[in-house]
């Protein structure tokens, strides 16, 4: 019989994947009640996981295909689905295919009323069409459909839209594709609509301009429909439906037929019909439960502010569509929006994992541009189902309008509806979760495959016992059921539950020390990790940076450094206090903590927006209106400064900068009307939009002409007359391409060098001052950010250097990854030269070892290749006349390290792809740095799987890639990874599949440690369900030999108590602690695991013919020959290989619980050890005694001739399993040395040369010859080198380990 108990796991396993199904298969709620996802819980979205894992990953959609349903395949369908009793209806549920070739025709997909949705890998679905009537422009002013349609459809008016929803997301049917298309996720208009309503509210400060734009409100909820995103709750009754006609329990069901029919066994197929039962009841109620759940976390209405029809209007949420402009108001937000006016302070806990609020500015075109991207441009977006803790205006009071009187005071925040329903950030994590990234069939695939010519053999076994059966008299009918009976036997059905015993045991380990998985199917892909890349700041390093020093410049000379701000200039301070994005939540400031850093080392104060019109402080005298903030030293408002202008930090421009304006200066000027349009236009100039486009959206402004012209900015005003100081701080490469060369020091480079050589981050300080008339009327509140800087002359006034040491356990960390054959490596926004000091000192790079250094090449250069190649050698010197004939090479043996920069990177990704550079970068690269999100994401795809939308050419390693970040930027890269993990005080969040507690990336080593062990235990498990399995059967047409038959109870001991026992507690044994260097197979189709499994049931087989064997040589034995009905139960035959099986059982439990190099050893499972041991002591019992229980329960022979068994021969069978213990652990060792002698030939040079064959890097010649060896006397620094001179040399290193070569 097979595993009917454990069986129960893998139902719900092969349904979805549960904790709560191993409860159900142990039978013990106590024993494992810890496993309870509490972790479903205190987030959204860890229960998000336990509903729809059953659910297949959104790929790319192969094609559409239409069907109707004819009434007449309908009732054909039902006749003959009685016809067959039930059958038909049951390979119809089961096969797309059977159901759409016996209930539905195919058809036009213009005349489809189902459409059939086939995905790349094959996998398809059916459903039904919905059929809209036209909306907005897509209907005729005067013409009906019903009335007219043929005039309709001659002036090409469509007469009904078709639409098809599938899996959250929107298709309409379009005549001229034949296909149905998705609906974006922003409208296509939806930029030119954005670029030009904020030019608008620039120009007229009057919302109501933003509804003059044209587009269809029918036609936009027409396409996306109402804002909610609902999912669908199956009753429990529906649930319980469902479930019970899955192949699984059909098996079951018939197994049960089988067994009460052909062999009467009523107790053992009640037991089993209850359990199952139990089973299906529990996890429909489960499912339920978490689908409800699931859908309460997704839902959300409230009411919101909404400008239609020139005011502002109380409307659910429901309503919105793409192009709404809403009053941003504190609480959830319903959509994805652009902030168009105001400030707002966010808590995105949900979506990044980040504890700090982030801060909210306005939408400028002139700073993200008019390609409006809501995943590139953060900054200004409002991310639906985050928390507004703040919401304020910076002027402008639409009481007026209609918005309720508290949105009302004091002016209020307007944004722009961007993305709805499951299209909005929420949304869009909600569709990755329910339907996550397809993981690897191969586990499934290959058990099916081994399962198959395991069941073939069996029935060559059984072949030979139908022979023998027949010869005794047993009717065919019997034969037959013995036959089915076999099926029964040979396959497991348990065998879903390898997925899942172990992953569940590792996720509830990884709980208990604050690692939380939302994705499980993470836990094995972490066991096969190749690669694991590093942030730096807040995960290699300590959260919080300190400030060192600050470094003074002087009419071009540095000045020695301090942190007393009273020694410095006073630019530095005021530069300091106002170049940030800080802002005051209550009593709490917010913001970035670099900038909090140097805001606090300024030791001025800040009072924003809200705490000035509380009357916390006033403007200073002469101070504009208009003043997103004001600093002043302590104690000194009247010393302070206005912040009125404000550009956030970008990562693609690598700086910030703010204007301020000076105490004292002349207040804002009294302009006339043709002025303001002056400023208006200049205004719509900065974002792009044309003075036609304005002239026709405000046509006021459009007879005004800018006439002013900017003077000469030569000759800059003296500080007494200056009106606005601009302020910036960044990169110190790139501040230096802004500033006046005058201003920067000649020793600049060395200076940078000596603090990034020594892992210390550098800030270059800038400032600018505006003259009185220096520019245009109204400049500096119109101009760009690009604009400003080109305008006003910028002079370096000092370096800020931070400190922001590591972590004390990183480097310990990284040395355990590396010794694990797990490749290192850091992915960083610093710059290169701070990188690689920190990766030195963490390990990621090997001390002594030059660096090779890969950056975009110089604008205007001559040449083909898109880097700028140099080393930087130990000693701080760098070689910028390198060839890359010479250096790629080394780079690939391990020779040279590699260091990549942001721009590089970029300049490498630009077509046609340089394969020569790419490789070696994908290959060897160690360091990223100025590495932008997006940049991050595009790595770690390069790394695994390839990078989406890439063009022909592209490399991509294949490998499976881990990411560890802390912060909001890295959560693209965290969720292209195979495995992310976040850093963060949340216990869950949906920015990557795991989140830690831990704050260190000591979590990586625990999960790496936790994958490795749960995959190598799924393999164990499957190895011990097959070989039960092949026992069990074996022994089974051993009996039907004799004519014999198994006992009801011997059965139910075997399944109940013994298999599923031991399957269940193999997988509880604890990862080690030390990570091994190897990772365990990738296939269960593997040489291993096929050895191994193939060499025990070899040993399983042989040894049930020795006890047979050994019954012949007691004195009395005579050979029992069953009837030939097949119900004889109490023989010595049928006593004999129960007893055996039972130890054979025991034996491949310990044998198969290997515990090195991934596990714990056996001992330490306390509960398996347990249970073992008392299954021994069951065995020796049943062995030797003779009982009521052994007799009438167990149906065992007694010991009296002349069919018992006595007390020798049962010792000798005792010697026997003892026999058959150390041949299967002979059989293991033979097994292991067998592989590592193959092992060692896969390591000689025939073997490397036919690998190296198949490595692209060396069929293109990157592994040629190099030179080494050379001593570097006189070509460390490369000086007096000259282009196109001979190959630097390099000296011969310690070759490099196994995990750099990955």
């Amino acid at each position: 019989m097979y595993l009917q108990s454990a069986s129960l796991l893998g139902a719900r396993a092969w349904i979805c994947t549960r904790a709560h199904a191993v409860r159900i298969w142990l039978g013990v709620l106590v024993a494992v009640g810890s496993l309870h996802p509490a972790w479903l819980a205190q987030r959204a979205v860890c229960g998000l996981v336990t509903c729809f894992c059953c659910l297949t990953v959104l790929q790319e959609i192969a094609s559409f295909e239409g069907f109707t349903s004819p009434w007449y395949k309908q009732l054909l369908f039902i006749v003959l689905g009685i016809c067959t009793f039930g059958v038909l209806f049951l390979v119809a549920k089961w096969s797309m295919k059977a159901r759409t070739a016996l209930r539905f025709s195919k058809c036009p997909l213009q005349q489809a009323k189902f459409v059939r949705v086939t995905l790349q890998d094959g996998r398809s679905s059916l459903h039904e069409v919905e059929v809209l009537r036209p909306a907005g422009t897509s209907t005729h002013p005067y013409l009906s459909p019903e009335q007219h349609p043929d005039l309709l459809a001659e002036a090409g008016f469509p007469l009904q839209e078709r639409l098809l929803e599938y899996r959250c997301a929107r298709y309409f049917y379009v005549d001229g594709s034949d296909s149905f298309l998705p609906v974006p996720d922003v409208p296509k208009s939806f930029n030119s609509q954005l670029a030009a309503s904020a030019a608008r509210l620039a120009a007229a400060n009057e919302p109501r301009v933003l509804e003059d734009h044209e587009w269809q409100l029918t036609d936009r909820q027409q396409r996306y429909g109402s804002n909610e995103m609902a999912i669908p709750v199956k009753s429990v009754a529906a649930l319980v439906a469902d479930e019970m006609w899955h192949p699984f329990y059909v098996f079951q069901y018939f197994s049960i037929l089988i067994w009460v029919a052909g062999d009467a066994y009523w107790t053992y197929a009640i037991c089993i019909g209850v359990i199952t039962w139990f089973s299906i009841i529990t996890s429909a109620l489960e499912t339920h439960q978490n689908m409800r759940r699931l859908a309460d976390i997704a839902q959300f209405s409230c009411m919101v502010e909404v400008l239609r029809g020139g005011s502002f209007k109380q409307m659910p949420s429901q309503t919105l569509v793409p192009g709404d402009v809403i009053a941003v108001l504190p609480g959830t937000l319903p959509a994805d929006c652009v902030l168009l006016t105001g400030e707002c302070i966010v808590d995105e806990n949900m979506l990044t994992g980040e504890s700090v609020p982030v801060r909210k500015v306005p939408y400028n075109p002139s700073v993200e541009g008019l390609a409006y991207d809501p995943d590139k441009h953060s900054s200004c977006t409002l991310y639906g189902g985050t928390m507004v803790a703040q919401a304020r205006a910076l002027g402008g009071d639409y009481a007026d309008l209609g918005i309720s009187p508290s949105a009302a005071t004091g002016g209020v925040a307007l944004a722009m509806v961007v993305r709805t329903r499951f299209y909005s950030a929420k949304g869009q994590l909600l569709r990755s979760i329910l339907y996550p990234r397809d993981s690897s069939e191969s586990f499934v695939s290959d058990s099916l495959k081994f399962i198959a010519v395991m069941l073939v053999a069996c029935i060559g076994i059984f072949i030979w016992a139908a022979v023998v059966l027949a010869s005794v008299g047993a009717q065919p009918t019997r034969i037959v059921v013995r036959f089915f009976d076999m099926i029964t036997i040979a396959v497991p059905p348990a065998l879903p539950a390898c997925l899942t015993i172990a992953t569940v045991f590792s996720i509830g380990r990884l709980r208990k020390i604050g690692i939380y998985v939302t994705g499980p199917h993470t836990i094995t892909l972490a066991g096969q990790l190749d690669v694991v890349c590093f942030d730096k700041t807040g995960t290699l390093t300590v959260q919080g940076l300190e400030l060192q020093s600050i470094v003074p410049v002087n009419n071009g000379r540095f000045e020695p450094s301090s942190t007393d701000m009273q020694q410095l200039p006073p630019d530095i301070p005021r530069l300091l206090a106002s170049c940030h994005g800080l802002a005051w939540l209550g009593d709490t400031l917010v913001g970035d903590p670099l900038d909090q850093k140097l805001f606090a080392a300024s030791g001025w104060t800040l009072q924003d927006k809200q705490q000035q019109n509380g009357g916390m402080a006033a403007p200073p005298a002469g101070g504009s209106g208009q003043q997103l903030a004001l600093v002043h030293p302590p104690g000194r408002p009247d010393a302070g400064a206005s912040v009125v202008r404000r550009f956030e930090f970008s990562s693609q421009l690598q700086r910030n900068l703010v204007v301020v304006k000076l105490p004292g200066s002349a207040g804002a000027s009294t302009t006339t009307p043709a002025e303001d349009g002056g400023h208006a236009l200049a205004a719509a100039d900065a974002a792009g939009i044309t003075e036609d486009l304005l002239g026709a959206a405000v046509p006021s402004l459009g007879s005004v002409h800018h006439s002013a012209s900017s003077p000469a900015l030569a000759g800059v005003a003296a500080a007494t007359t200056a009106t606005h100081v601009l302020y910036v701080k960044g990169s110190p490469e790139l501040i230096k391409t802004l500033v006046q060369g005058s201003s920067v020091p000649p020793d600049f480079d060395r200076v940078l060098s000596e603090y990034t050589r020594e892992g210390l981050r550098v800030l270059a300080l800038a400032r600018g001052v505006v003259a009185a008339g220096s520019l245009p009327e109204g400049a500096v509140k119109q101009y760009s950010q690009q604009q400003l800087e080109a305008a006003v002359p910028l002079e370096l006034v000092g370096l800020a250097v931070l400190a922001n040491p590591l972590r004390p356990d990183t480097s310990g960390a990284i040395q355990a990854l590396q010794k694990a054959q797990i490749r290192t490596a850091m992915v960083t926004g610093d710059h290169v030269r701070t990188a690689v000091s920190v990766a030195h000192l963490c390990n990621i790079l090997p001390v002594g070892r030059p660096v090779l250094l890969m950056d975009a090449a110089p604008a205007g250069t001559i040449g083909s290749s898109p880097l700028a190649l140099s080393v930087l050698y130990p000693d701080g010197s760098v070689n910028h006349t390198v060839s890359r004939a010479a250096v790629l090479p080394q780079v690939m043996m391990g020779e040279l390290e590699c260091a990549v920069t942001g721009k590089g990177f970029d300049a490498l990704l630009i077509p046609p792809y340089d394969q020569e550079l790419l490789q070696p970068m994908l290959r060897r690269g160690s360091v990223f740095a100025r590495m932008s999100p997006d940049n991050k994401r595009d790595l770690t795809e390069l790394l695994g799987s390839g990078l989406q939308g890439a063009g022909p050419g592209c490399p991509k390693l294949g490998l499976h890639v881990g990411f560890c970040g802390d912060g909001a930027n890295d959560c693209g890269a965290l969720k292209a990874a195979h495995v992310g993990v976040s850093l963060c005080e949340a216990e869950a969040s949906v920015a990557a599949p795991m989140t830690s507690k831990q704050q260190s990336i000591t979590s990586m080593i625990s999960v790496v440690a936790e994958g490795r062990c749960a995959l190598l235990a799924t393999y164990q498990i499957f190895q011990f369900i097959v070989g039960y399995a092949m026992a069990q059967a074996f022994a089974t047409n051993l009996m039907y030999t004799h004519a014999l038959q198994m006992g009801n109870y011997q059965y139910l001991i075997q399944d109940l108590f013994y298999i599923t026992i031991l399957a269940a507690l193999m997988g509880y044994t604890e990862p080690r602690k030390a990570l091994a260097r190897s990772k365990p197979v990738g296939r269960v189709l593997s040489l291993p695991l096929i050895l191994s499994l193939c060499l025990q049931i070899a040993v399983v087989i042989v040894f049930q013919l020795v006890a047979l064997g050994a019954l012949h040589r007691i004195p009395w034995y005579t050979p029992t020959v069953g009837s030939p009905d097949l119900r004889t139960y109490i023989a010595p035959e049928t006593t004999v290989i129960y007893l055996i099986n039972l130890a054979q059982f025991i034996i491949l439990g310990a044998v198969f619980n290997k515990g090195y190099p991934h596990r714990q050893p056996l001992w330490t499972n306390w509960g398996l050890l347990v249970a073992m041991i008392l299954q021994v002591l069951f065995l020796i019992y049943s062995l030797f005694s003779v009982d009521p229980f052994t007799i009438k329960v167990q149906q065992l022979v007694g010991k009296d001739p002349p069919k018992g068994l006595p007390d020798a021969f049962r010792a000798g069978l005792l010697a026997i399993m003892a026999v058959n213990a150390a041949a299967a652990v002979l059989a293991e060792v033979l097994s292991t040395y067998s592989l590592r002698l193959i092992a060692k030939g896969q390591t000689s040079s025939w073997w490397r040369r036919r690998k190296g064959a198949a490595d692209p890097a060396m069929r293109q010649g990157l592994l040629g010859p190099v030179l080494l060896g050379s001593t570097m006397s006189g070509q460390i620094s490369g000086k007096g080198s000259a282009p196109g001179s001979l190959p630097v040399h390099l000296p011969t290193l310690q070759p490099p380990s196994g995990a750099a070569l990955l």
